[in-house]
C-alpha cells in the first residue's frame, strides 16, 4: 500500500484506467454471453463454434427427484428444463426408494422436447390387507365398467399391447388384465405373478407388486394413481406405489 502511494500520479492514473477497462470488458463479455444464452445459443467447445440450442423439459413425481442428463447431475425440482446443444442424450430421473425412469432422446435446435407426467414408482411398496367391502366390490367389478377403453384406443392379446393402431410392446410370456394407469401415460398389466406398468410408447417397463401366484387376478388404481388395489390369492390388498 505504501509503495502504491509513492507512485507518480500519472502512473497511478494509468493503472486505474487499465483496471477499470478490464472490469468493463469483463462485464461486457458476461453480458454478451448471457444475451446469447437468453437467445438460445451455447458454445460448442468440441467444434469451437456457437450453436443454437434446444430445450429438454421434464415433469415428474416425486417433485424432488434427481435429474441426470448424459452424466450431468441437476438438483432442480419438477418441472425441470435445460438448454442443450443438438445431439443425442440420455435423461434419467431417480430417487432413493424408487425405480429409475430413463429415456433416450434427440435434442433439435429451436425445439422443445418434453416428457410430461413422469411417475417414479416405489421399489418395494408395502401391501396391507383390505377388509372394506365397498373397496373389495370395486376391485371385483368388471373392467369394462370401471375403466372402459374407447374402441380402438387400448387393445391387447396374450402377448401384445396396442394403443390405437400403434404397437406398444410385444412380450414372450402371456399378459392379463391390461388397463390404463390414471392419466393415460402408462399402461398396467399382469405378467406371471407380477403387476407392472409400461409407458404408452413401450419404454420403462416397471414392476409394481409381486403376487403370491401367477393366476390372473383383478386390480385397479385409486383415482390419482398413488394406490394399487388388488386381489392376491384369497386376500384383497392395497399398496402405496408412488
Amino acid at each position: 500500500m505504501m509503495e502504491y502511494k509513492h507512485k507518480p500520479r500519472p502512473e497511478r492514473l494509468r493503472e486505474i484506467i487499465i483496471g477499470q477497462t478490464l472490469v468493463t470488458l469483463l462485464i461486457v463479455a458476461i453480458t454478451i454471453y448471457l444475451v446469447f444464452l437468453g437467445l438460445g445459443y451455447k458454445i460448442n467447445w468440441t467444434t469451437k463454434s456457437i450453436e443454437h440450442t434446444g430445450i429438454l423439459y421434464l415433469s415428474y413425481i416425486p417433485k424432488d427427484a434427481n435429474v441426470n442428463i448424459s452424466g450431468t447431475d441437476y438438483t432442480k425440482n419438477s418441472p425441470f428444463s435445460v438448454s442443450l446443444l443438438p445431439g443425442d442424450y440420455t435423461a434419467k430421473v431417480s430417487k432413493e426408494g424408487y425405480r429409475d425412469w430413463e429415456h433416450n432422446t434427440k435434442i433439435i435446435a429451436d425445439r422443445v422436447i418434453s416428457f410430461k407426467n413422469i411417475i417414479l414408482f416405489k421399489t418395494d411398496p408395502t401391501a396391507e390387507q383390505i377388509t372394506d367391502q365397498d373397496t373389495i366390490n370395486s376391485i371385483n367389478a368388471p373392467y369394462d365398467i370401471l375403466v372402459r377403453n374407447p374402441k380402438g384406443d387400448l387393445d391387447f392379446n396374450d402377448y401384445e399391447i396396442w394403443h390405437g393402431d400403434q404397437l406398444v410392446t410385444r412380450f414372450s410370456t402371456k399378459i392379463h388384465g391390461v388397463i390404463w394407469y390414471p392419466g393415460s401415460e402408462y399402461i398396467a398389466f399382469q405378467q406371471g405373478n407380477q403387476i407392472r406398468v409400461i409407458e404408452k410408447d413401450g419404454s420403462n417397463d416397471t414392476l409394481l407388486i409381486t403376487l403370491i401366484s401367477d393366476s390372473p387376478t383383478n386390480f385397479i388404481f385409486s383415482w390419482e394413481g398413488s394406490t394399487l388395489l388388488f386381489k392376491d390369492g384369497e386376500l384383497y390388498k392395497k399398496a402405496i406405489i408412488n
